[in-house]
């Protein structure tokens, strides 16, 4: 998902997305320029488009930023009869560039081919910007944060074949470099004694499987997604590192009355081997247990489960309300009621497409330490 997310401006990113959209419906006047579709309701004959959202926004952590974010979408055509219509593919991309000399440029892709043959997914990212690290475990203090920065550069390209309806196995490859630390002087990471402090390559060779029955990729109104994964980082591979982690997701959707869906999800990451602390599971961020900043927590597994309801309000307004819990673990007997992160919150939700359902969201979810504001093109989940 394209995400960005802000404790002290909200109300001026929101400003600035409803503005750049409004700009974007006055200039367009019901037509396609350059590729990119009118916000009119028109569009539900489109099967192709381009929604493309011009960034300028400030945080304590950036100051002022700027860049693009944009999402391609599109539908390859069967050739005859006999082929289905396949469900959308997209496009994400995202650059932004900040007052700190922050970058970050990042693409993924989620294509079906004709006939919904293969599924073929994947990223491609590039970035140097500061993270925080507050110590390995799920009771760790925010009285513990340590500032660290790196530059990241990663690639994954899976490349799935359809065993039958809906039924797709193949395999992944993920390389990433990390290199470039720096570190708060005096903190755990720089002296040494955390797996990966100093950066190094990831390479491994993961094996997948997707049940995929959702109507629609980017915003399922019905169906449900499994999907399994393992990897194996090797220095066989030109891995600096040797590990395993077995990844599992699984959501499924319920639309008890039009455009009324229930969304549930369950994920879970499970690690072994010489962990680097960068692959290690986290929790907080966007996504899911919404709340807790990015990386807040992290340790070697994970697993969460978060439920939304999702229904429109007037135009193409809608409204969400949202809750989860989950955690992340060394061993399951660290797993305690009293240190169990939850997640509650609500969202608004405006449709930019109404044909393939792509919206904005703006959310703000509350947790065990405070609250968390969000803006995003994309659902969750």
């Amino acid at each position: 998902m394209i995400s960005y997310i802000s404790k002290k401006k909200p109300l001026l990113l929101l400003f600035i997305i409803f503005f750049g959209l409004y700009s974007s419906v006055n200039a367009q006047k019901k037509k396609k320029i350059l590729g990119f579709s009118s916000l009119d309701d028109t569009v539900s004959t489109e099967k192709k488009g381009l929604f493309f959202l011009p960034l300028i926004y400030y945080t304590p952590d950036t100051r002022l930023a700027f860049g693009g974010a944009g999402v391609y979408y599109f539908k390859i055509s069967p050739k005859d009869s006999s082929d289905k219509e396949t469900r959308t593919s997209f496009v994400q991309f995202l650059a932004d560039y900040t007052q700190n000399k922050q970058t970050d440029v990042w693409a993924t892709w989620n294509i079906f081919t004709r006939n919904e043959d293969f599924l073929l997914k994947g990223d491609i990212r590039f970035r140097n910007f500061p993270d925080r690290f507050y110590g390995i475990g799920n009771n760790t203090s925010k009285a513990n944060e340590e500032r660290y920065a790196y530059n990241l550069m990663q690639i994954k390209a899976m490349f799935l074949k359809k065993i039958k309806h809906d039924f797709f196995v193949g395999f992944d490859y993920e390389f990433e470099k990390e290199y470039g630390f720096k570190y708060t002087t005096g903190g755990i990471l720089e002296n040494g004694s955390i797996s990966g402090y100093k950066g190094g390559i990831g390479s491994a060779l993961g094996f997948v499987a997707v049940i995929d029955t959702r109507d629609n990729i980017i915003n399922a109104y019905k169906g449900s997604l499994a999907e399994v994964s393992t990897y194996f980082f090797t220095p066989i591979l030109g891995s600096s590192f040797n590990f395993v982690n077995v990844n599992g997701v699984y959501q499924k959707y319920w639309q008890i009355k039009p455009k009324n869906i229930i969304a549930f999800q369950t994920k879970a990451k499970f690690t072994f081997g010489d962990v680097p602390f960068l692959d290690m599971s986290t929790l907080g961020g966007e996504d899911i247990l919404r709340g807790y900043p990015k990386n807040r927590f992290r340790d070697k597994n994970f697993i969460a489960s978060q439920v939304e309801y999702r229904f429109p309000l007037v135009w193409r307004l809608g409204l969400t309300t949202f809750a989860g819990v989950g955690d992340v673990f060394n061993k399951a007997s660290d797993l305690r009621f009293r240190t169990l992160k939850y997640s509650v919150g609500t969202g608004l939700r405006f449709v930019i497409n109404p044909a393939e359902r792509l919206n904005i969201r703006f959310d703000y979810a509350y947790g065990r330490e405070g609250g968390q504001y969000y803006i995003s093109v994309a659902e969750a989940f």
